[in-house]
């Protein structure tokens, strides 16, 4: 396996890490402040290729594989993982649904205006009774002639709250179980639909929304995919979101040692920098283990989804440790700093209340657990 970046993967890593410099970190504290989206920032990414990465570019992505995704993933959470959220998630989730799921009317109506930044498209799976068991879902659609009506909940939706567009799973026929569950999109000024703004402990210069359907009716043809297979397309685009997430953790990871690295190299205790501490410089020296094992299994998992290959214990293997890498390396990075890590003065703060939504977007690590225990097995632990 050779693992060297080819000369344009090179370029793209280090394009992203720029724009992350000079883009991003500036104006961080001043929108999670404000707890805002900086909306400037989707349409920068969009100028640059940045939206919708892995899309084809008859759709108006840049038509790059999941190998270069993760480069780029990686360096822009190196500066913000929910900012980067915000800004490429839709493309991530609901870009790949779309692209799987979606006929080529649908595509040419949702996909190139995601990839100009110019709408938003949510995904609106979670409900107040329905986590980690998607089949539980209890918003209906039922279809009444030329329109499906649609009534329920949804809980957290990433991008829920400035969404033109919600791509919602819903049941159909409840006799039918998870094989009655369907994805039907709705767009946001459909009478009916509401949102109302969640503030998380962490994502501050995110988005996260609970949504409301009281009989909204939305045309037959919003129908993403067949009857039935909601489940089945939803998990394309969770899959590849689970990417996206191990990326962004590792992309926290390295910014968290890199600002301790900087860190103890100035502060000075005892008349010397407490870089030269023994413990310093064994818990700085875990990170950079875990950092350079847990990025080589996230290529791996990205190279198999980019060939095609099966990859479902391994990408949950990378969603699991990378997103718990995350969390690690920031409450290391804290202590390390002592107070002055609980301030935004300094860059691991954000970092630590950001790395915990990742082990929970995405699935739980125990939900990937069990994930690499079945393929293994071949026995489900849930029965």
């Amino acid at each position: 396996m050779n693992f060297e970046l080819s000369e344009e993967q090179k370029l793209l890593r280090n394009m992203a890490r720029k724009f992350a410099e000079q883009e991003m970190l500036p104006s961080l504290r001043e929108y999670e402040s404000r707890r805002e989206v900086n909306h400037g920032l989707l349409k920068k990414m969009a100028h640059l290729g940045l939206r919708g990465i892995h899309i084809p570019k008859e759709y108006g992505g840049a038509g790059l594989s999941y190998s270069d995704a993760v480069l780029i993933w990686e360096q822009l959470s190196w500066a913000s993982w929910t900012q980067t959220l915000i800004s490429l998630g839709d493309s991530v989730l609901a870009g790949t649904l779309l692209l799987n799921a979606a006929n080529e009317e649908q595509k040419q109506r949702y996909l190139p205006p995601m990839c100009r930044a110019e709408t938003f498209v949510a995904v609106g799976a979670v409900e107040p009774n329905a986590g980690s068991d998607a089949s539980a879902i209890e918003t209906t659609a039922v279809l009444d002639g030329e329109e499906w009506i649609i009534n329920g909940s949804k809980n957290f939706i990433t991008g829920g709250g400035i969404a033109d567009t919600v791509i919602v799973l819903v049941q159909t026929d409840k006799s039918l179980g998870p094989k009655g569950i369907s994805l039907i999109a709705v767009d946001r000024k459909t009478p009916g639909f509401s949102s109302a703004d969640v503030a998380f402990v962490g994502g501050l210069a995110c988005n996260a929304s609970n949504l409301t359907f009281e009989d909204c009716r939305v045309p037959k043809e919003n129908l993403i995919g067949n009857v039935g297979k909601g489940l089945r397309s939803i998990l394309t685009g969770v899959n590849t979101a689970r990417l996206f997430i191990s990326a962004g953790a590792v992309g926290m990871a390295q910014s968290c040692m890199d600002a301790s690295i900087k860190y103890t190299k100035e502060r000075r205790q005892f008349g010397k920098p407490i870089a030269g501490f023994q413990l310093m410089q064994e818990a700085i020296a875990r990170i950079q283990a875990e950092i350079l094992s847990v990025r080589c299994l996230v290529f791996y998992a990205a190279d198999l989804m980019s060939r095609g290959q099966p990859h479902g214990k391994e990408l949950s293997s990378a969603k699991w440790l990378a997103s718990e890498l995350a969390l690690r390396a920031s409450t290391e990075a804290i202590r390390i700093h002592g107070a002055y890590g609980c301030t935004d003065e300094y860059p691991v703060a954000h970092h630590y209340r950001d790395a915990v939504l990742t082990t929970i977007l995405g699935g739980t690590t125990e939900m990937h657990k069990l994930t690499i225990g079945r393929e293994l097995l071949e026995i489900n632990a849930m029965i």
